[in-house]
């Protein structure tokens, strides 16, 4: 079938998805919560009911990260089988409406799910440990530009976008053999780092985070450069980039998918 896109066949499929998988999807959510729970009412019950702001900001960031790689990385997973890819590459639809179908379970529907859940658990967390206490605690408020933890959501969409296309390329342990190359980049690009940093400078560098702030020591004085504005929006515009071409990497990759 042509990849033409069609409402129709796309609202079928996406019903005939969630009708396949409710149940395992059911079960992965109430795993989140009693993790969720667990994390959350632990950390609660260790420091005498007072939860920080912060520390319910850091669970939400390390949870959503961890838990939504690992959901990503099984989306293409029956593609791994040919018992089970027969019926799916066969399927009367369009490439195009079997990827969005994936795309919007494993980025869109799992962060609508997993911020539902967090604050579910939070707000029943945060509002009985404020029974015994005088101080009362607050909920974390993720959206706030104030305290910075709105930037799991771009940094979601990268790790998404990476564990997308590790999910599409990998037949067998695709979140292990995709964590595996990630953290290989990573160090390559944590080893290359200060030899560029040096060779742009022309001096010693100090610290220098990949993408980040550079310390550097003349003449006994140390200075940190940061990224000015126009710096943050080439980072952002950069980010944009690598997530379009890694989703599309995984398009053309699930269109080479043969029965």
């Amino acid at each position: 079938m042509n990849d033409i896109f069609n409402i129709s066949r796309f609202i079928g499929l996406l019903k005939k998805h969630s009708s396949e998988n409710y149940k395992t999807y059911l079960m992965s959510t109430g795993v989140l919560v009693g993790i969720l729970t667990l994390i959350l009412s632990f950390l609660a019950y260790m420091s005498d009911g007072h939860i920080g702001v912060f520390q319910q900001g850091i669970i939400f960031l390390n949870v959503m990260l961890f838990s939504g790689t690992i959901f990503c990385s099984m989306i293409f997973a029956d593609l791994g089988s040919r018992k089970k890819a027969i019926p799916i590459l066969t399927l009367p639809v369009s490439h195009i409406e079997k990827y969005l179908v994936a795309w919007l379970y494993s980025f869109v529907i799992f962060q609508l799910v997993y911020v539902g859940c967090f604050y579910a658990v939070d707000y029943i967390v945060v509002h009985t440990a404020n029974n015994g206490i005088l101080d009362k605690n607050s909920m974390v408020n993720v959206f706030s530009l104030d305290d910075k933890f709105w930037i799991v959501f771009p940094q979601f969409a990268v790790l998404h976008a990476i564990c997308f296309i590790g999910a599409i390329f990998f037949e067998r342990l695709h979140f292990i053999k995709t964590a595996f190359l990630f953290f290989v980049f990573i160090l390559l690009i944590s080893l290359l780092n200060p030899v560029l940093l040096h060779w742009i400078f022309g001096i010693t560098i100090d610290k220098g985070v990949p993408f980040g702030a550079v310390g550097i020591t003349e003449h006994g004085n140390f200075w940190m450069i940061r990224r000015n504005t126009v710096g943050d929006y080439i980072l952002l515009v950069s980010l944009i980039l690598v997530c379009v071409s890694l989703w599309a990497g995984t398009y053309f990759k699930l269109k080479e998918k043969q029965v």
